[in-house]
């Protein structure tokens, strides 16, 4: 059994590193040069490579689920397939040719898909395990901005918040590059960065929506006796 879990935990180290994508985030505008962006995808791997990438409107539910839906309408993707040698890259170009006139940003996943074929490479057997990244587009249009409000937050159980929050902007709000201030009585604390991706639940808060995300706190601290605040 220590066997089998230590060559699944090699299987896993060596499967994340087969293939890198850069940038996983990215703004649009809704036209123009900078409607636009140039992704590299790059095979670390000792075999050849075979990717497909598809496009997928963004929408999260109130309590925080994200819904990819297909779109191959709002963008141009070339090549939307290829083949990666070993140890080469691939430039991909994402272009944005949807509704030019947005009254908010919209978002959108790009998706990359390892696709498992047959390249002759080895005459060995196995199981397949095929990689997929998730990269952030945005379609932002000009003046576009954020407004957060904190609606509500309750204790859930001890170390932990339940807090609900409305985006009244018309531009997405990536909550993990905030700050968060918690104040109770003499005793503060901020979390940003690193340390806040780890204690927040949702990283995403859509243009005129409202969700519910959860925080992870020390123990001392309590919804009902605290001040809390968020900077962008």
């Amino acid at each position: 059994m220590h066997r089998l879990i230590y060559l699944f935990s090699l299987l896993l180290s060596f499967h994340s590193v087969a293939f890198q994508v850069q940038p996983m985030v990215a703004e649009l505008a809704p036209s123009g040069s900078t409607a636009q962006q140039t992704i590299r995808v790059m095979n670390n791997s000792s075999a050849s490579l075979a990717i497909e990438l598809t496009a997928f409107d963004l929408k999260i539910t109130p309590s925080g689920e994200e819904q990819l839906t297909p779109n191959d309408a709002d963008f141009f993707i070339l090549p939307m397939t290829t083949i990666i040698a070993p140890g080469k890259s691939q430039s991909i170009l994402i272009r944005y040719v949807g509704d030019p006139i947005l009254a908010a940003s919209k978002s959108y996943r790009i998706g990359v898909d390892q696709v498992m074929i047959d390249t002759g490479e080895s005459n060995q057997s196995g199981v397949g395990i095929a990689t997929s990244f998730r990269t952030l587009f945005t379609v932002v249009p000009e003046g576009a901005t954020a407004k957060l409000v904190i609606e509500q937050k309750q204790q859930q159980q001890e170390g932990l918040w339940k807090v609900r929050l409305k985006n009244e902007g018309n531009k997405l709000l990536r909550l993990s590059k905030s700050t968060w201030f918690i104040e109770q009585h003499d005793d503060t604390m901020n979390l940003a960065g690193d340390e806040l991706s780890r204690a927040l639940s949702g990283k995403l808060l859509l243009p005129h929506s409202s969700r519910e995300v959860f925080l992870k706190v020390p123990k001392q601290f309590k919804a009902e006796q605290s001040q809390l605040k968020v900077q962008f």
